[in-house]
C-alpha cells in the first residue's frame, strides 16, 4: 500500500504541469546602457573611464606576465561621486569577446579585488584578463548582480 501511494505521488509530481519559466523581477528589470570607449559613464556612485586597453600584454602592475596564455589589461578610472565612502570592486568588470563569451579579471595577478574610495577620489585600476588567442574582444561588461545595472563599453 505503501509502494503504491508513493508511486502515485512521483507520478503527479513528474506529470504536474509547471508554469512556464518567467525572468524574475530582477531579471526583467536588468538596465543596458551602450557606450563608446573614451565615454564617461556613472556606475554605483562612480564616473567610470576606460583609460587604456593593452592587447597581448606582457607586463602587469610593473611585473612581467609568467603565466602561459594571452592577456588582456584593461585600466578603468573610478571616481567617487557620492558623499560617502565607496567600495570598487574589480568583479564589476568582464571581457566579452565577438562570439558573446565572458571572461573575468585573473585573480592570480589582480590579487586585490576591492577597495574603498573615499568621495571625490579616484582610483585607477589595471584589470588582467586571460583570453583564448584567438579571441576578438569587442566589449567591457560592467555590471552588478545586486542591483542589476549593466554597460557594455565598445572597446
Amino acid at each position: 500500500m505503501v509502494l503504491g501511494a508513493l508511486a502515485m505521488f512521483i507520478f503527479v509530481l513528474a506529470t504536474y504541469p509547471m508554469p512556464e519559466e518567467t525572468p524574475t523581477t530582477a531579471q526583467a528589470e536588468v538596465e543596458e546602457q551602450q557606450v563608446g570607449r573614451d565615454e564617461v559613464f556613472e556606475f554605483n556612485q562612480f564616473s567610470v573611464t576606460v583609460e587604456d586597453i593593452k592587447m597581448d600584454a606582457t607586463h602587469f602592475d610593473g611585473d612581467m606576465i609568467t603565466s602561459a596564455g594571452t592577456y588582456v589589461v584593461v585600466t578603468v578610472r573610478v571616481e567617487n561621486t557620492s558623499q560617502e565612502p565607496q567600495e570598487a570592486d574589480r568583479r564589476w568588470f568582464r571581457l566579452a569577446d565577438a562570439e558573446g563569451a565572458v571572461y573575468e579579471y585573473d585573480s592570480n595577478l589582480a590579487i586585490r579585488t576591492r577597495q574603498d574610495v573615499n568621495p571625490g577620489n579616484a582610483l585607477v585600476a589595471p584589470n588582467p584578463y586571460s583570453v583564448p588567442a584567438d579571441a576578438e574582444i569587442t566589449h567591457l561588461v560592467v555590471g552588478d548582480e545586486e542591483d542589476g545595472a549593466v554597460v557594455r563599453v565598445e572597446l
